[in-house]
């Protein structure tokens, strides 16, 4: 295929919106004799497929699909253990946003030249009981966030940034009243505020928007930003800059860095959260708190320049 080692993909042909079969086509043709594709056939398939293919010896387990399916084959990879297989991530999504962290854009296989190198890189474990957690490789968004995820599922006709867009501007017509929350940042807790939402960012972008520009999926830490109740006006003027990556700057909005982040709600109040843009906690759940770690350098994935530089 674009390099020297077998390969197992992985596709989604569901993934963007349904408009990843026409690119799962082209991809079958670059597919060697040794190579194999299989297509997922529902959620959490991918997961299954990817513990099977570490554990069946293969040297590469390619993901071909958005986040959701990247998520699924890590997860499937890192339950099996490090030892194993390289992720290679083929992003034909919606937002592709662990794709951009590694530095690779729509296609990159088909661009001549464009030989991604192997890196070991950082990934995230998000616990909210005992035995009980989901992996993650790009982030975590806890309250608002996680509302936006919820909308995003809902919308059919767009992906991208159109998509997200529309899903903040259905999220803050439900918004709940904010509650306090108790953020502890590697053993030092935060003052004691209501919150609207909280990032745990490895990768630079959230939804196709850059919530954290100096984030490195290689630096075990993450980006945090913690911001307080805005109004509707304060959030749609933000989305430009998210957009584009420029730094955000706000009195109600805490950024800093750390690798264990803790988060707590009053007793009756329950989180919404997604990792890697899959929701894994839902209110129903009745989870009010949260650890999240970054476990260093856990991972072996295929990247571009920017990360092998």
């Amino acid at each position: 295929m674009w390099f020297a080692r077998r390969v197992k993909v992985i596709a989604n042909p569901s993934a963007g919106r349904g408009r990843a079969a026409v690119s799962l086509d082209l991809l079958r043709n670059l597919l060697g004799p040794d190579d194999s594709l299989e297509i997922t056939r529902a959620p959490g398939h991918a997961m299954e497929l990817a513990h099977e293919a570490t554990l069946a010896g293969w040297p590469v387990v390619a993901a071909a699909g958005g986040d959701g399916t990247v998520h699924e084959v890590a997860c499937g990879l890192l339950d099996a253990g490090t030892g194993g297989s390289t992720l290679a991530v083929l992003p034909v999504g919606s937002a592709n946003d662990y794709a951009w962290g590694l530095d690779l854009r729509p296609h990159w296989w088909k661009r001549p030249g464009m030989v991604p190198q192997p890196v070991a890189v950082d990934v995230g474990r998000l616990e909210w009981g005992p035995g009980a957690g989901a992996w993650f490789v790009n982030g975590v968004g806890a309250g608002f966030n996680g509302m936006v995820t919820l909308e995003s599922r809902r919308i059919r006709h767009l992906r991208g940034l159109p998509l997200y867009a529309m899903a903040v501007w259905r999220a803050l017509g439900k918004r709940t009243p904010e509650e306090p929350w108790r953020v502890v940042v590697d053993g030092v807790a935060l003052p004691e505020a209501r919150r609207l939402t909280v990032s745990l960012a490895l990768g630079p972008r959230e939804g196709n928007f850059v919530v954290a520009p100096g984030a490195s999926l290689v630096d075990g830490l993450f980006e945090i930003l913690a911001a307080e109740p805005l109004s509707t006006v304060e959030i749609l003027g933000l989305l430009p800059r998210l957009a584009v990556g420029g730094k955000l700057s706000h009195p109600r909005i805490w950024q800093g860095r750390g690798s264990v982040v803790e988060l707590e709600l009053p007793a009756s109040t329950y989180f919404i959260a997604h990792a890697d843009g899959e929701l894994v906690v839902l209110p129903e759940q009745r989870k009010s708190r949260l650890v999240a770690r970054v476990l260093p350098r856990h991972l072996r994935v295929l990247a571009g320049p920017a990360l092998n530089g």
